[in-house]
């Protein structure tokens, strides 16, 4: 339905007088039932309230689904909405329109009908009305022109301004290997697959804008089952009685084989746009599942049915200094005992949802199926049939991963119809991408878990038992493959009743940066072990120089609790501020002057702040990682809010405490995730009474 223009006028013709109505089911009048019209009732609103069978037929709509809808749903087009629409066909006046009409499969139909003004309660609307007899405009016998168009050897489309087909013949239909009705409504864009689809639209605009006629056009493009071919043709405006371009034509006619350079460079063009694909896909893949997911994505369905990607179980601790080796070195040191079996982690598997351990990030190793076998034992090609009780069996092909000289394993493509040796050729160059990104993704995955490795060992193995001082942990390494970063947290029993706990973040990732937090971890606690306040440890910590040339900046948060008067001696270096949760559920931030960073070099004192703790109150220090979501901004303040919201009861055992504040944490975040939290409570006074009382007699 388009926007309304000023109708066709016809005279009224004589009718016979009107019997009074006999109603049908639905609601349709007998007589207007009898004469098979469509007809629609449409409100002021541009609701419709009634739906013929007629017009079901004629739109494939049925009542349930277009009944109390916008009649804009109709239109083929963006067009006026409800009312505006409504007011604009009942200004036009009653007379036979033809406009495009959505019908429910999605294509479009030329449909005749007239818009018929009528007094409602809510105002005036109008009945939309149609005959099936009167649904086409013909000049001369309709039947022959219909066999003209319909049984023509040669491919015939229309095309409206928009560049989507209103009209494709059977020839042009089986040319593009779609059926007519999947190219109706649709642009020409979308249904063809070509080369260079810039240009070609833009010499379509110049027909369909300027005018031009384009003739002896030859063209390449791609079937929807993969299948190139080659045409040739005529592309010219259509004019109406005005001489106004209303559309253009386009008169088709398949060359076969007789232009064997252009399905080559279909064929060819096809592929480099794969391998481009396919290239941008893999290198956003930091560790071998999302590198196998990415190129499934990727290569499903464009070249095959199935893409399956097999990981030798070996491959993930292989030494990477190994030398290069020769085909033949290769081919004879992989399983040269076929009968002991490969075995494989089958990366095209989920390994389940949620976070999991990076030592356990891959799919569980399996027996790898016979072609996979022969292609990681011969490092060969392998071809195999797949589902053969199938009416239309799929036609397989193993390929081996190589990198750098050794066997990674083998990625299996298949599909119906098989595959030509050009396909093998494109499977080649596709697992020589693959195994590079999966032996990049095996080197990350290494160096990350040396990393975490080294951290693990660098953080305390133990807390001390403290009674008035009970602490928990949760340490989370970031869940996108990033390398683990410089995250720490430690506690110190300190003389006098007091306890010193630190919580600081190197700023990198890597073993640089868990190298960088065992020195600052170790200074810290030595620090403490001597007395100074958290102020004067940051102060001294910021200006320490152990030598190192590729020490990295950290924030930390330093806190001293004396667990005799309940005072808080708090210090932070560009860190975000503790929370704590008083007995009542309170919480709040413990401020204090953050201060820059520690090791920048910029010779900052840092001071203290005093906070009175009641007893019982939980002391949360955190690390960024705990309030950043890399998908959605968030500031400090919403992100200590969430972990506010978090805690309610503090007298829950710590572990309930710091599951429900792992639970809260942004599931985006792209950094480490440090949690220590701490139950502060008094020390008992120990008096000469109970001295007296717990003496030997």
């Amino acid at each position: 339905m388009s926007v309304p223009h000023e109708p066709q006028r016809h005279t009224p013709q004589r009718h016979e007088p009107q019997r009074p109505y006999e109603e049908q089911p639905g609601g349709l009048p007998a007589t207007a039932a009898g004469d098979g019209l469509a007809i629609a009732l449409v409100d002021p609103a541009g609701r419709i309230g009634l739906w013929s069978s007629e017009a079901q037929a004629l739109t494939g709509h049925p009542p349930s689904e277009i009944i109390g809808r916008d009649v804009s749903v109709l239109a083929d087009r963006p067009t006026s909405h409800g009312g505006e629409l409504v007011a604009q066909l009942v200004r036009a006046g009653e007379g036979v329109r033809t406009d495009w009409l959505r019908c429910f499969d999605g294509t479009c139909r030329s449909v005749r009908w007239r818009a018929v003004p009528v007094r409602l309660v809510a105002g005036t609307g109008l009945v939309a009305v149609a005959s099936h007899g009167a649904q086409r405009i013909h000049q001369g016998d309709p039947a022959v022109v219909d066999l003209l168009l319909r049984s023509s050897p040669i491919g015939l489309a229309v095309l409206d301004k928009d560049l989507r087909y209103r009209f494709v013949n059977d020839a042009l239909a089986r040319l593009n290997g779609l059926p007519v009705a999947a190219h109706l409504g649709r642009c020409i864009l979308d249904v063809l697959d070509l080369p260079d689809p810039q240009a070609y639209e833009d010499m379509l605009r110049r027909v369909a804008d300027g005018g031009e006629t384009i003739d002896s056009l030859h063209v390449a493009a791609i079937r929807s089952d993969g299948t190139p071919y080659a045409a040739v043709g005529t592309l010219f405006p259509l004019r109406d009685a005005d001489g106004h371009i209303v559309g253009q034509a386009g008169v088709v006619h398949d060359l076969g084989g007789a232009r064997a350079e252009l399905l080559d460079t279909a064929r060819s063009q096809r592929r480099l746009e794969l391998l481009s694909r396919i290239s941008a896909a893999l290198s956003q893949g930091l560790d071998v599942a999302s590198v196998a997911a990415k190129l499934s994505a990727v290569c499903v369905p464009a070249f095959a049915r199935t893409v399956n990607v097999d990981l030798l179980a070996g491959a993930v601790h292989r030494d990477p200094d190994l030398p290069t080796r020769t085909a033949t070195e290769r081919a004879g040191s992989v399983c040269p005992d076929a009968s002991a079996g490969l075995r494989v982690h089958p990366l095209s598997t989920s390994v389940g949802s949620g976070q999991r351990e990076p030592e356990r990030d891959l799919p569980q190793p399996c027996a790898a199926s016979v072609p996979v076998s022969e292609c990681i034992s011969s490092v060969d090609v392998v071809t195999f049939r797949v589902d053969e009780a199938q009416e239309q069996p799929h036609h397989g092909i193993a390929v081996p991963l190589l990198a750098a000289g050794q066997v990674l394993g083998a990625i299996s493509f298949s599909r119906p119809g098989g595959f030509d040796p050009d396909d093998v050729l494109t499977m080649r160059d596709i697992a020589a991408r693959t195994a590079m990104a999966i032996d990049n993704a095996l080197l990350y995955r290494r160096e990350r878990l040396a990393t975490l490795t080294l951290q693990r060992h660098l953080l305390p193995a133990r807390l001390p038992d403290i009674p008035w001082a009970e602490s928990a942990h949760r340490y989370l390494p970031a869940q996108n493959g990033t390398l683990a970063g410089g995250d720490w947290y430690d506690t110190v029993r300190l003389p006098g009743g007091r306890i010193g706990l630190t919580v600081g973040d190197v700023m990198g990732h890597g073993l640089g940066a868990a190298a960088a937090m065992g020195r600052y971890r170790s200074s810290a606690r030595a620090l403490l072990a001597v007395g100074l306040e958290p102020g004067q440890l940051l102060t001294r910590l910021d200006g320490l120089d152990d030598g190192a040339d590729n020490d990295l900046p950290a924030t930390c948060a330093c806190a001293v609790y004396d667990g005799v008067t309940g005072d808080l001696r708090l210090a932070l270096a560009g860190h975000p501020p503790p929370l704590l949760v008083r007995p009542d559920g309170s919480a709040d931030i413990v401020a204090a002057d953050p201060g820059p960073p520690v090791g920048m070099g910029l010779d900052h004192v840092y001071e203290d702040a005093h906070h009175s703790v009641p007893s019982g109150s939980l002391l949360v220090l955190y690390t960024d990682g705990m309030i950043e979501d890399r998908s959605t901004f968030l500031d400090l303040e919403q992100g200590i809010a969430m972990l506010r919201r978090a805690v309610h009861n503090t007298e829950a055992s710590l572990d309930e405490v710091c599951d429900a504040l792992m639970a809260a944490r942004p599931a985006n975040s792209a950094d480490d995730a440090t949690l220590f939290v701490t139950r502060l409570t008094r020390i008992q006074p120990v008096t000469v009474a109970n001295l007296a009382a717990h003496s030997p007699n």
